[in-house]
Formats: C-alpha cells, sequence, structure tokens
C-alpha cells in the first residue's frame, strides 16, 4: 500500500494545468524588473539607485510574509484545498495590482513616481506571494518518486523557459508604432500582461490541479510556524539549497544584470531601443537553449545523480564567465548568442534541481516531525529567492551609481564605468559559480537515501492504517 498514488496517467492533466501556472507566476515575479529598468530608469530617467530602492522595498517587505503564507497554505482545510483558493484569488489580485503600477504619468516629479511605484509594487509583491508559494507547493506533491520529482520540475520548466522567451520582448512590444507614445505602450502591455497571462492563466491550476490528501494532523496553533521555522535551522542540506539559490539569484543575477547596461551603453552607443533588442534576442538565445538543456539534465541527473549535475552545470558556468570577456565587445552581435549556451544551463537547474532537491528534502522532514511541510519549505525558498533577488537589484543600483553610471549620458559613459561593468559581468560569473562548488561538497542526500526515506514513511503509514483497524 503506498502513501501516494504514482499513476502517471492520472497527472498529465493536473501536470499541464500547474505548467500553465508557472508561466503565469514566472511573468509575475519578472516583468516588473524588466519593465521598470528600461522605463523609469531609461526613460523617465529615474536614478538607478533610488529605483533599485523603490524595486527592493516591495520584494523584501513580501517576503517577511512568506513563511506565514506557507504555514497558512499547509493549514488551511478549506471543501477547495490547501492551496488552490490562495492561488485563484491571488492571481487576479496580482493581475490587478500589476497593470496599474504603468499607470504612472511622466508629468509627475521623480518622488512622486517613485513612491506611485513603491506602493503599487508592494501590493503586488504581497498578492504574488499568495500565488507562488501554494503553486510551488502542488509541484511538491505531485509524485513521492526521486526521478519522477526531476521530471516534473523539468517539465513546469519548459514553461518558464517559454516565458523567459517572450517576457525580454515587453518593452520593446511597448515600444511600437501602432502606440502613439511609449508612455500609452507601457500601459496597453501592463494590462494586457496583467489580465491574460496573471490572472487568466494563473488560476487554471485553481480550477484543474488535484491536491493529494495527507493523512497525518496538522495543527493551525500560531506558535507552530515559530517552532517549526526553529527545526528548520538545523536542517544542513535544507541550508545548503538555500545558500545555492542566494549565491545565484543575488550575485549571479547581479552580475549578469551589466549585459543589458553593456549592450545599451557599449555596443550599440547608447540607442536603448537597439539595445532592448538585443537584450530581447539575448534572453531569446538563453530561453532556447534553455529549453535544450532540460531533457540533457534530467538524464544527466538519472546517471549520474542530482549533485553531480550541479557540479558540471556549474564548471560549465566558469567557462562562459570567461567567454563573456570576449563576447560582450562592440560588433559581437551574434556571437552574444555563446553567452547563452554556457550559462543557461546554472538558470534552468535553479528552476528544474533545486526545487527536485527541496522536494525530497520535504520527505527527510516528514520523516523526522511526522508532518507535511511543503508550504513551509517553498515559503522559507521563497523568502531565499526574493531577498536574493531584492539585494541583486540594490547592489546593481548602488553600483552603477559607484562606478559613475548616468542614462543621462547616452553614449558619453566614461571608460571607467564601462570597464566596471565588463568586470562585474565576467569575473562575478566566475566568482558565484566557483563558490557553489564548496558547499556541494556537504550535501549527501541522493537517490538511494531518497527511496530509503520513502520506504520507512510508507511502512510507517501501513502500521498506522492497521493500528486504526
Amino acid at each position: 500500500m503506498q502513501h501516494y498514488n504514482n499513476d502517471k496517467q492520472g497527472i498529465i492533466k493536473p501536470k499541464l494545468a500547474l505548467g500553465i501556472g508557472f508561466f503565469a507566476m514566472y511573468f509575475a515575479n519578472q516583468s516588473v524588473p524588466i519593465l521598470a529598468i528600461p522605463f523609469y530608469q531609461m526613460t523617465l530617467g529615474v536614478d538607478p539607485f533610488l529605483l533599485a530602492i523603490a524595486l527592493t522595498i516591495p520584494m523584501l517587505m513580501s517576503t517577511l510574509f512568506g513563511p506565514w503564507v506557507g504555514h497558512l497554505s499547509d493549514n488551511c482545510q478549506s471543501k477547495f484545498g490547501r492551496r488552490r483558493p490562495f492561488i485563484f484569488v491571488a492571481a487576479w489580485v496580482s493581475a490587478l495590482t500589476f497593470g496599474l503600477i504603468w499607470m504612472v504619468s511622466p508629468d509627475w516629479s521623480e518622488a512622486i513616481q517613485l513612491s506611485y511605484f513603491t506602493v503599487f509594487s508592494i501590493l503586488f509583491y504581497f498578492a504574488v506571494m499568495f500565488l507562488s508559494v501554494p503553486m510551488t507547493c502542488l509541484s511538491y506533491e505531485m509524485t513521492d518518486d526521486h526521478h519522477e520529482r526531476t521530471e516534473i520540475m523539468g517539465f513546469t520548466s519548459y514553461f518558464i523557459k517559454f516565458g523567459s522567451l517572450l517576457y525580454q520582448w515587453l518593452f520593446p512590444l511597448a515600444q511600437l508604432a501602432i502606440f502613439s507614445s511609449i508612455f500609452i505602450g507601457i500601459k496597453y502591455v501592463g494590462w494586457g500582461v496583467g489580465i491574460f497571462i496573471i490572472g487568466l492563466l494563473g488560476c487554471i491550476p485553481a480550477l484543474f490541479s488535484k491536491e493529494k490528501v495527507h493523512h497525518h494532523n496538522v495543527s493551525s496553533a500560531r506558535t507552530d510556524l515559530f517552532k517549526s521555522l526553529k527545526t528548520l535551522r538545523r536542517n544542513k542540506p535544507l541550508l545548503i539549497l538555500l545558500i545555492l539559490t542566494a549565491l545565484q539569484l543575488c550575485g549571479g543575477a547581479f552580475t549578469a544584470s551589466m549585459d543589458y547596461y553593456l549592450l545599451v551603453y557599449y555596443l550599440h552607443d547608447g540607442d536603448v531601443a537597439q539595445g532592448a533588442i538585443w537584450k530581447g534576442i539575448l534572453s531569446s538565445a538563453y530561453a532556447i537553449f534553455g529549453l535544450l538543456s532540460i531533457p540533457l539534465l534530467s538524464k544527466l541527473s538519472v546517471s549520474y545523480g542530482k549533485v553531480n549535475t550541479l557540479k558540471m552545470v556549474y564548471w560549465l558556468t566558469v567557462c562562459g564567465g570567461i567567454m563573456k570577456w570576449f563576447i560582450f565587445t562592440p560588433d559581437s552581435r551574434w556571437l552574444i548568442i555563446i553567452d547563452a549556451m554556457f550559462c543557461t544551463a546554472v538558470w534552468t537547474v535553479m528552476t528544474m534541481l533545486i526545487p527536485s532537491m527541496l522536494a525530497d528534502l520535504c520527505d527527510e522532514d516528514e520523516l523526522e516531525h511526522d508532518k507535511r511541510r511543503e508550504g513551509l519549505f517553498v515559503s522559507v525558498h521563497t523568502w531565499v529567492v526574493n531577498i536574493s533577488m531584492a539585494l541583486a537589484v540594490l547592489i546593481a543600483g548602488l553600483c552603477l551609481n559607484l562606478i559613475g553610471f548616468d542614462a543621462m549620458k547616452q553614449s558619453s559613459q566614461t571608460s571607467e564605468s564601462i570597464m566596471s561593468m565588463r568586470l562585474i559581468l565576467s569575473v562575478g560569473t566566475v566568482l558565484f559559480a566557483l563558490l557553489p562548488l564548496l558547499f556541494l561538497r556537504y550535501y549527501h542526500v541522493d537517490a538511494d537515501k531518497s527511496r530509503a526515506t520513502r520506504k520507512k514513511l510508507d511502512e510507517r503509514f501501513e502500521q498506522n492504517q492497521l493500528k486504526k483497524i
């Protein structure tokens, strides 16, 4: 007798709904900065560090409530399930608040523009927290098999990569001639993304995904949240995965953010429109190679294990970091695709292998504490993701000011600032790929251990069922 039912045919429809939801969730998490930087900073001329603060505050504030959202979802006992009610409501609230972010007027002062952006971004990121945590929990709960978890995360990664293929084109879309101005275009694009992608597609998992019923008692006591968080501090494998996440999404994202500025101010002499187009091409290349990397990473994971696959990816990224120095130079044009060939895999493992490994740890946690706490694991991981992304934006904004970048100078950026951007992009990529390799030496949860844990959980479940007879 199995604790869960592993009927693959029975999860095809829920998997598809979940994948669509992950596509919407990706746009919800990525679209604000990808539109805010070229619009608020490069078009409206807002100070990059002040905009970085305005981007960071909403992420940090919503992140503080992440563990509470996970705890609330774990302990929800509605007739519609633990996750689905949150997903449905949060999808539409996120859609509304996302559209409002872009209703700013160019005639307002910088202070008012930043205040408006910050307020509605806070409301948006709060709603996204209630969308992303329960939706990610659904992906953790879909199977209890060690390798099938990677397959499911790989399946959702296809939708994430498809999203990454499109999202960088949002600002070029807003610049099309069919709109009378960029200020009209940004409003149409903002509301279109909000209603049709975040709202409509985001609620699909709530309508078509099925939730598993777990055979254990849950407690809704508020103190349980803090006790649960305290127990996670002793979970060494979890801490290692969180460190890997932070290193990539903070350090890696910070260094990668320099490519946009180099494309605009170094490769295309301050032409924002051309730089945005080539950024779209680069991001599309990342997405295409990312899609191609998913089945390869899945096979490597089965053959060599998840940890060894991660190590291969980090070494490939080291090579990519070195290549960036020679790729991001004037007249390189299509050579930038080489960057995607070397560095896309490290972003794929963030949405594929790391979540799969976290799902494995949920079994380890259940064996020790006799509770399913996917919500807590997801929320803590989301907390680290959001903190890391916020810090990446903040550090990037601060560095741009420190190296003498000025958007108003357009092509007249100093040679020192351009050199600093190139060093951050290349050397930083290498550094933040080498550091994770040090921590992976201490991670020891493999397929054999996961299968042994699953067997113990199934035996304990059978024993509990016999006691009830």
